[in-house]
């Protein structure tokens, strides 16, 4: 064989090679399921690093953020996003860990009073002695979150972190209260949600990885026992008030041979939009410790006909086959308190924002959704003013 030839055939068996053995993280991935405890790619074909957070859905977006520990460079919080819980695309690090020596368990809820989305997450030292409570804001759900403070809620420690709406638009952090995590405390936050209120009451649960919900006018709460890392056999709680008295009903799993959530940790649970009762169990599988790595377990929360709640291990699920759409999946906006309008010429919104010219003629139409709330107009005309509900 001339050189050439063998140049040439050197030169395909080495294009052959890069073409075969191309790195997943340069395909696109999609998915139509879930599939817990397997390798989550993102569409990029990188594995998702967004461990022990949560999930929220913009309705103005029509799009999910879940929010997550993020333990590859640079670590911090990571932001992906997704139109189905399927399929997602990394928005970037929403909030860099930089001088923070620990940054975990982050929770993110968009607060309409501000028009920001606020971050509450685990404060703490390398030896994990601080043990608090931290809040961060941004102006997008993308970020970037810039802290506010971190403190001992109510002059006790802070580790583990859940967070919960009620249907009375109150929102509540649940966290691992006191030395080695002695109990759990329910918190509620302000009406903003950027700082804590005195109403701190005392679960009297020694456990983790809290997760609240509620079904049919009862709080459900699912924990884990304090072991670290490690998976263990999960509880589930339930009270006729939120902040009531949990009852210990035992452990959710069916057919969980190893006694430990099907090898997983909770972090929190989301309820779906568009469907009836909809609620996600979302759990960590850390694999002994925190990594970029780490799997996810999302499994479809269960209700028996007696109120029991159960999980039930899947090797595949979507959300079409095992939840029952809502009729109407449009839920309406709350109505809001209007503010003080100083100028009698120019159209505010409910926050005080000043809003376009244009919106002054006599044939205004209700706001956008982005702008939805209360308004007061006073035409420059000398018309009569009038209130506009936006829908």
């Amino acid at each position: 064989m001339g050189k050439r030839e063998c140049f040439l055939t050197t030169s395909l068996m080495f294009l052959t090679a890069v073409i075969f053995h191309a790195p997943a993280s340069q395909s696109q991935t999609n998915y139509t399921s879930i599939k817990p405890g397997t390798v989550w790619l993102a569409d990029d074909g990188v594995h998702i690093d967004c461990h022990g957070g949560n999930i929220i859905y913009s309705q103005e977006k029509n799009r999910f953020f879940w929010y997550g520990e993020h333990y590859a460079n640079p670590a911090g919080v990571a932001c992906y996003s997704s139109s189905d819980l399927y399929t997602w695309t990394k928005e970037g690090i929403v909030l860099q860990k930089g001088v923070i020596q620990v940054c975990e368990r982050p929770k993110v809820i968009y607060s309409p009073s501000i028009d920001k989305y606020v971050m509450w997450f685990h404060y703490d030292n390398s030896t994990y002695t601080l043990a608090h409570l931290a809040v961060a804001t941004a102006d997008s759900a993308t970020g970037q979150f810039t802290m506010l403070k971190h403190f001992l809620p109510n002059g006790h420690q802070s580790r583990d972190i859940g967070m919960f709406t009620d249907t009375t638009g109150k929102t509540y952090i649940i966290y691992s209260a006191d030395q080695t995590n002695l109990t759990i405390r329910m918190v509620e936050l302000t009406e903003d949600y950027t700082d804590i209120t005195t109403n701190d009451v005392d679960l009297n649960t020694h456990c983790e990885g809290p997760g609240v919900c509620k079904y049919k006018g009862n709080y459900y709460m699912i924990t884990s026992p304090c072991l670290g890392w490690n998976p263990g056999r999960a509880t589930w709680y339930m009270s006729p008030r939120v902040n009531g008295t949990y009852q210990n009903k035992g452990d959710p799993c069916i057919n969980d041979i190893n006694h430990n959530t099907f090898n997983s940790q909770s972090c929190f649970i989301f309820k779906v939009p568009g469907y009836i009762d909809a609620y996600i169990y979302m759990g960590d599988r850390w694999n002994g410790y925190g990594n970029k790595n780490s799997q996810y377990v999302f499994l479809p929360i269960e209700f028996s006909p007696t109120g029991a709640l159960q999980l039930r291990f899947r090797e595949s699920w979507s959300l079409e086959e095992v939840f029952t759409p809502a009729v109407n999946t449009k839920a309406p906006r709350p109505v809001q308190t209007l503010r003080k309008v100083a100028d009698k010429n120019t159209v505010y919104d409910i926050r005080g924002r000043k809003l376009s010219a244009s919106a002054l003629n006599s044939s205004i139409s209700a706001p956008s959704p982005k702008n939805a709330g209360i308004y007061i107009v006073t035409p420059s005309n000398g018309a009569p003013a009038r209130i506009i509900i936006g829908n």
